[in-house]
C-alpha cells in the first residue's frame, strides 16, 4: 500500500473512533448519577460506592428502577452496599457487548445472565428500560426493576 493509501486508512479509522466516542458524555458515572437521580445518588453515597463510580476504572451500572430503589431507601449502609453492588459489573459494556447466554460477574461476586428474547434484552430476567448511556468511565443501563439479593441468577 502506498503512503497515501495508508494515511487515508488511518484517517478513516480515526474518524470511526471519534464517532464512536462522540456519544460519550464528558462526566463520570458518579456525576451522571448526581445529575439524573437524587435517590440513587443518596443510596450510592450511603453505601460508600460513589468513589468507584467516579474514578478512572470502567464499570457498567444496571440501575434499578425508581420503584425498586424506594423499597431499599431505608436499608442500612451495609444492606445498600450489598444490594447496589449486585447491579455493578467491571468493564464498560454496551448492549452490543451483552451476548445472549453470557454470564457477567458483579463486583460482589454474583452472576448476571444475559438473555435476548423476542427483541428484548433481559439481564437476569429484568428488562432494560433504557440502555447505552455512556460516560467517561462506563455505561449506564436503566432497568425496569432490580435484581434480588437473595436469589441466585442461575
Amino acid at each position: 500500500m502506498c503512503l497515501w493509501g495508508q494515511l487515508r486508512t488511518d484517517a478513516q479509522s480515526l474518524t470511526a473512533k471519534l464517532a464512536a466516542t462522540a456519544s460519550i458524555t464528558n462526566q463520570s458515572l458518579g456525576e451522571g448519577i448526581a445529575q439524573k437521580n437524587q435517590l440513587l445518588l443518596d443510596m450510592v453515597t450511603k453505601a460508600g460506592l460513589m468513589p468507584i463510580l467516579s474514578n478512572g476504572e470502567e464499570y457498567t451500572l444496571f440501575a434499578p428502577s425508581a420503584s425498586a430503589l424506594t423499597h431499599h431507601q431505608n436499608d442500612s449502609p451495609d444492606q445498600l452496599k450489598t444490594y447496589l453492588e449486585q447491579h455493578i459489573v467491571k468493564g464498560s459494556l454496551t448492549t452490543e457487548d451483552l451476548k445472549d447466554g453470557a454470564d457477567l460477574k458483579t463486583i460482589n461476586g454474583n452472576s448476571l445472565r444475559i438473555c435476548r428474547k423476542k427483541g428484548e434484552l433481559l439481564v437476569s430476567g429484568v428488562k432494560l428500560a433504557k440502555s447505552d448511556q455512556r460516560y467517561l468511565n462506563g455505561v449506564w443501563h436503566q432497568l425496569n426493576g432490580s435484581f434480588q439479593a437473595s436469589k441466585s441468577t442461575f
